[in-house]
């Protein structure tokens, strides 16, 4: 699989921005900084042999839980 340039959206401030994809290591779990907010996004990268696909999920470690 290739390196991918997705567009995502921050879940803290709802900021359109790029992310670099880039499967050659494997599943991936990290986080990056909204260049926005300045807040941590949570990456979740999954690499789907069987449909060739990447997933990935986004989301934020701020979710509070009442």
């Amino acid at each position: 699989m290739e390196t991918q340039v997705k567009r995502i959206v921050c879940p803290n401030c709802g900021h359109h921005m790029h992310v670099v994809l880039d499967p050659s290591n494997g599943d991936q779990d990290y986080y990056e900084d909204c260049s926005n907010c300045c807040n941590n996004i949570h990456l979740n990268l999954h690499i789907n042999e069987l449909q060739r696909k990447l997933e990935l999920n986004v989301s934020t470690d701020n979710e509070q839980v009442y």
